[in-house]
Order: structure tokens, then sequence, then C-alpha cells
């Protein structure tokens, strides 16, 4: 393939690397970070369990990266007391990793393998990410302006899911919600070097839109040589369900 970008079919998944140099790195299947979003319906137990399986089948070692407590800045930026929202986070977090520890140890996978970004937040790697990130933020209105639009995303997805179809975010809930984007830029940008691996990919179910720019050298953030985003997509699941063991 050489690096160059197509969409692959197995186990009833799509895979489509993000730019050639993560069509190389998927080419070699070392490593995969599977990215879990909380509130978010599509992560069922059957859902994590058919990813899971998917990645087990293609990758030799894979990971989970699941939220931290800074997703409680977006239950927070829509009204929730922050106690509340913390506690909901918690639950929320704490079923994801529920349902991918099952997934991982039903495929033979090391279930010691599942982070949330707070799990990494003495990490110097992800601290010095971070900042760097926190400093562009500041300083250049453009990727500024790329990152409350991602909160912003966040936020409405979020209220629509809640019966909330009207809401509209206030500037400050933008602020308080972007607290989130800055939490896992991190890991979009150099998760090897956070997680402890050579490379990996890391897979969402949908394009990474600030990604995009990043990869063609905005702001001035660099996407690491040995990390690379892919998109994942389930092909058709209308026979794959209720195989989840419990």
């Amino acid at each position: 393939m050489n690096g160059s970008i197509v969409a692959e079919k197995s186990h009833l998944f799509s895979a489509v690397p993000s730019t050639p140099n993560c069509a190389s790195i998927y080419e070699r299947r070392r490593h995969l970070l599977i990215g879990i979003s909380p509130f978010n319906s599509r992560f069922s137990d059957d859902y994590i369990y058919r990813l899971v399986g998917w990645a087990a089948s293609e990758f030799s070692e894979i990971a989970v990266l699941l939220a931290g407590v800074e997703a409680a800045n977006l239950l927070e930026a829509i009204g929730t007391p922050r106690i509340k929202a913390e506690r909901k986070v918690r639950h929320a977090v704490s079923r994801n990793r529920n349902s991918a520890e099952r997934a991982l140890r039903s495929h033979k996978r090391d279930t010691s393998q599942i982070f949330t970004f707070s799990d990494f937040s003495e990490n110097s790697v992800y601290q010095s990410l971070r900042a760097e990130v926190e400093a562009i933020f500041r300083n250049q209105s453009d990727f500024r302006t790329a990152c409350l639009e991602m909160s912003r995303a966040a936020l409405l997805g979020r209220t629509r899911g809640i019966n909330q179809p009207n809401y509209v975010p206030t500037e400050d809930a933008l602020t308080i919600a972007v607290e989130y984007v800055i939490a896992e830029l991190p890991f979009f940008l150099a998760a090897p070097e956070i997680i402890g691996v050579e490379e990996s990919l890391l897979a969402y179910h949908r394009p990474w839109e600030l990604g995009e720019k990043v990869f063609k050298g905005a702001f001035g953030l660099q996407v690491h040589r040995n990390h690379g985003y892919l998109i994942v997509s389930e092909v058709d699941n209308s026979c794959t369900q209720a195989n989840t063991p419990k």
C-alpha cells in the first residue's frame, strides 16, 4: 500500500487513516488506542465488545482511552452543579471501563490497558504537551476559535441527547467546556509517548476536524510521526447483537 490512504473493511468495521503517515502506521498494526466517550449512546456494551473484537483481530496490542475529570466541564457548562457533574462523570466512566474490561477479557487482551486522561496528570510528556496546547490557545486566536468550536459541537451534541434542542452555548459555557478539549488534545498529538509504546493509532468513529488542520501544519502544533488517527466505523451491525458475554 506504500502509505496510501484507503478504507479497509474487516469484521464489520471499516478503517480510514487520516493521512499517508497514518496509513503507514496502520499497515504495521502494532498498537491501537480506542477512544471511548462518556454520555454517548453509541458506546454500548455490545458495540464496545464488537469494536474491541475487531481491534484484537487486527492489532498486536490494543488499549482503551476514557475521559477524565474534565468531562464534568461539559455538564457544568450546560448548568449541572459541579459536584453532581463530577458524580455523573464518575458513573459514566466507570460504566465505560466495565464494558471495556469485559471486552478485553473476552478477547484475551490485557485489561490493565485502560486509561483515562486523568491517569496522566503527573506524566511529564502529557504535562509538556498540555502546556504547549494551553500556550497556543492563549496566544493564537484562530486556534482558540477552533477549540471553542469543538466545545460548541460537544455541548450541542450533549443537549440534543437530553432533549434541549434549543440550547445556545454562551461564551462562559464555552470557556468552561473547552477545558475538556484541551485535556484530550495531547492524546491526539503524541499518544505513544504518553502511554509508553513505540507507535500507535488513536481510533474514533468520526473525523477529527481540528486534527485536519493540525495535520496540515496549522497553529504550530505537530502530530508526532509515530502517532496517527484512524476513523473506525461499523459497516453493518444487523446480525451482531446479543453476543456480548456478561
